[in-house]
């Protein structure tokens, strides 16, 4: 858990934090929404590792009231049975619906954001590693988005998503089949965002 919450606050930290003041970096991210949010989920997720019913019954006494708070107070909604890797970050708050499916590494959830089932498809959507799902943008019914991948801006994507695509649109459509923002944003060339 602890190696989890540790990689999500890093991948925050040198993606939407790297020019800040080490205050902003090292403190006020405790206080972000997405922060609380995503170690919340964290927190429960772990709990259903607990072998011992009585003592998962437990910890899982406070989740209760921590996801209730993130929920009502930050529109935030993740379940503990979701699987999620690491560098998970959920920038902004609000309007935010994450189903129980599977998510890869360094993925980024912006607000309004809703990955769920659809009616007559059973499984929820499968993300892979280096996402970005920007604001509005719904992910629906049993598709898998491949890695690297950019969902523009208030798009629906209720079909598969190869590799290093930029999708948008409702429904989206490939734009590009160049993706590379996690690349150039990791090697410091951060110009164009």
């Amino acid at each position: 858990m602890f190696e989890l919450i540790k990689g999500d606050l890093k991948f925050k930290q040198d993606w939407f934090l790297s020019q800040k003041s080490w205050f902003v970096k090292n403190v006020r991210i405790f206080l972000d929404p997405g922060t609380i949010a995503s170690t919340v989920y964290r927190y429960g997720s772990w709990t259903r590792t607990i072998k011992v019913s009585f003592i998962r019954a437990l910890f899982r006494i406070p989740y209760f009231f921590l996801k209730a708070i993130v929920v009502t107070g930050f529109g935030i909604y993740i379940p503990s049975k979701a699987k999620i890797g690491k560098g998970f970050t959920i920038h902004n708050f609000s309007g935010i619906f994450i189903s129980e499916g599977e998510m890869g590494e360094n993925v980024i959830v912006f607000q309004g954001v809703t990955i769920g089932h659809l009616r007559g498809q059973p499984e929820p959507p499968k993300i892979g590693n280096n996402v970005l799902i920007a604001a509005g943008a719904k992910v629906l019914g049993s598709v898998t988005i491949g890695n690297n991948v950019v969902i523009g801006a208030n798009s629906v994507v209720i079909n598969d998503v190869p590799d290093n695509c930029t999708v948008m649109g409702n429904p989206a459509r490939i734009i590009s089949r160049e993706t590379n923002w996690m690349s150039e944003k990791l090697a410091g060339n951060d110009n164009n965002y």
